[in-house]
């Protein structure tokens, strides 16, 4: 089994091979994204919306250096970086190029900003090797085991802050980063796409969206419960969730990007929801952010193996969501928890069977 300074070797050459053919005589990579990928996970951030890091990873042929600001320099040497890393250190109020200098000329060197470099490693990052999907599936099945335990402990009483408190102690006993908890209480969920958590009670049905995080990569998955039963909603969580699995069928079968998004919009007309996906965006790609790539009509890119969906088809009042990767002719799931035991929907499409979550009755 591939190990994480292997993975990074494999990413280093790469970066290299793009060197050679650009004539600059290095990289240097400082946002929250790319500095976890350089690094098969390192965390380079303080606060979760943070964009730019608090680190930077300079990439020349001969050498891979991590600048760290000297507040953090000592837990990022200890529990971020794998092996194969020189660390230097430097005062938070210095320039960072007053330091790179020590290494090479900053006028040789290629940064983040430049189009071809940040088309080139958004495609790095979502072209996920089996090393990464190893720990992504960690990543999903945490976030799933929480996120299960976390449904199980509502209430009809609860309002949507408390809601957020307890599925989030739940991803955090998980050692999960947690940019996103959407709370859907019984009359949230029929009238926002987005809910922000608000002093309402859950009522008779809620469903849960979460965005976790650990090693990098970003899990998003959502879990529907009820305390009373509604065959309405039941038979609509039903058909959101088919929709879902015809989704990730295409996203097996399509090689581009847009025609996996014109087939989101003939599958929810197909089932009686025509003009339903205008209301809230898909999804798309995820990976080292929330979502990589969000699908629209003008969003394109090959479709290849080794890369993460995170799918989440609405219907007005229902949502149907988790995290996937292309590999090996099928889609993989892997925000589930195998020893959980969450009910699931099964629905076979052109002959690949899809598992979708049900709604919990509790």
């Amino acid at each position: 089994m591939v190990d994480r300074e292997t993975d990074v070797l494999r990413k280093l050459e790469l970066l290299r091979k793009y060197m050679d053919r650009r004539k600059v005589g290095g990289i240097l990579l400082s946002r929250v994204d790319n500095f976890a990928w350089i690094t098969s996970g390192g965390r380079s951030y303080i606060t979760l919306s943070d964009k730019v890091g608090i680190a930077s990873v300079l990439v020349t042929q001969t050498g891979a250096y991590v600048f760290a600001k000297n507040p953090e320099f000592e837990r990022l040497k200890r529990d971020e970086l794998p092996g194969g890393f020189e660390v230097i250190e430097y005062p938070w109020f210095e320039d960072l190029d007053s330091h790179i200098r020590r290494v090479l000329d900053p006028a040789t060197l290629l940064r983040e900003g430049d189009g071809e470099l940040d088309t080139l490693l958004l495609k790095l990052r979502v072209m996920l090797s089996e090393y990464e999907e190893q720990r992504y599936r960690e990543v999903g099945e945490r976030t799933a085991a929480a996120l299960q335990r976390g449904m199980m402990r509502l209430t009809p009483e609860m309002t949507e802050r408390d809601a957020v408190g307890v599925i989030g102690a739940e991803l955090s006993r998980e050692g999960l980063d947690v940019p996103l908890i959407l709370v859907f209480g019984d009359e949230s969920r029929t009238l926002y796409r987005h809910n922000l958590p608000r002093d309402v009670l859950l009522g008779d049905r809620c469903f849960v969206s979460v965005c976790a995080k650990m090693h990098g990569l970003v899990v998003s998955a959502t879990r529907s419960v009820e305390f009373s039963r509604d065959e309405a909603f039941e038979v609509q969580h039903r058909t959101n969730a088919l929709i879902d699995a015809e989704i990730l069928h295409l996203s097996l079968r399509m090689q581009r990007f847009t025609d996996i998004f014109a087939g989101i919009v003939e599958v929810y007309e197909r089932y009686g929801y025509p003009g339903e996906w205008r209301l809230h965006h898909q999804g798309g790609l995820a990976g080292y952010n929330t979502r990589e790539l969000v699908a629209t009509p003008s969003a394109d890119l090959d479709v290849v193996d080794g890369m993460p969906f995170a799918w989440n088809p609405t219907v007005s009042g229902t949502k149907s969501e988790d995290t996937y990767i292309r590999r090996g002719g099928e889609m993989r799931l892997l925000s589930v928890d195998p020893h959980g035991g969450w009910p699931y929907l099964e629905f076979e499409v052109g002959g690949v069977l899809y598992r979708r979550p049900d709604v919990l009755l509790r």
